[in-house]
């Protein structure tokens, strides 16, 4: 387990120093941060009126930022057989680190969650570091060949988990459809979505042999041209259905993409 170790090292390289970010809620307050210009309300402090906006506008507004305040944050990765395609696991553990130690960090509690195909199970809500690296053993030791995990499910299985309102932070790949209603109904979510650069800009393989990491099967390819072109486009259109999804919501998401 030194490669855990390692990266809980590296994350903590990168969180622990003096130019990393504020945290930042979901909630606009009297916080730190600028967050939108808007419309002025009777009744608001007149002291957030924004005078340049109301001047160019003819109509005032405010300025509205976001408050710093401890929330509940569940780190929820989500495991498939998907995630063993070159490095894929490897930066979701790294995610997973270096988000766990942002929330602790700023004394936000953590309750880590992990779904694959045939396990899911949570962790106590806790602030101890600690509980980053049992996260990631854990994850570390799910057996991912051969498994393919059911998104349809997802939600129903997070919010049997998950009853506190929370800011629920999903990492996965994301291969086929999902439906986030239910939890975005009830939470505040984001998304990371990890995509390899071979998903995003396939290059020409010839003659090979395939073993699908979800199903387990084997076949033999010629993977030119038309299959390149085959192959970017199921995902530009997993992709874009996914996104057009998480915009209808309002879910914010960041994509990850490993370029080796």
């Amino acid at each position: 387990m030194k490669h855990i170790d390692a990266i809980l090292l590296r994350a903590k390289k990168q969180i622990f120093n003096p130019h990393s970010g504020l945290n930042l809620s979901a909630k606009k307050g009297e916080g730190f941060d600028f967050a939108e210009i808007a419309p002025y309300h009777e009744g608001e402090n007149a002291k957030k009126i924004d005078w340049k906006s109301t001047a160019k506008t003819g109509t005032p507004h405010v300025k509205l930022f976001y408050e710093e305040r401890e929330a509940n944050v569940v780190l929820s990765a989500l495991l498939s057989g998907s995630l063993l395609f070159k490095t894929k696991k490897e930066k979701l553990l790294e995610i997973v680190a270096q988000l766990g130690l942002e929330t602790l960090k700023y004394k936000n509690t953590l309750t880590p969650l992990f779904i694959s195909q045939d396990q899911e199970a949570y962790l106590p809500r806790s602030k101890n570091p600690a509980v980053i690296s049992h996260f990631l053993h854990k994850i570390d030791t799910i057996p991912l060949e051969n498994t393919r995990l059911d998104l349809t499910s997802l939600p129903q299985k997070i919010d049997k988990h998950i009853k506190k309102k929370s800011l629920i932070i999903l990492v996965g790949d994301f291969l086929g459809d999902i439906d986030l209603r239910l939890l975005a109904q009830k939470h505040a979510l984001y998304l990371i979505i990890i995509r390899d650069s071979f998903e995003e800009h396939p290059t020409l393989l010839g003659d090979g042999a395939f073993t699908d990491p979800e199903s387990g099967e084997h076949a033999s390819f010629y993977f030119g041209k038309s299959a390149q072109k085959a192959y970017a486009k199921a995902y530009h259109d997993n992709d874009q259905k996914l996104f057009k999804h998480l915009r209808s919501l309002g879910i914010p998401y960041d994509k990850v993409v490993i370029s080796i």
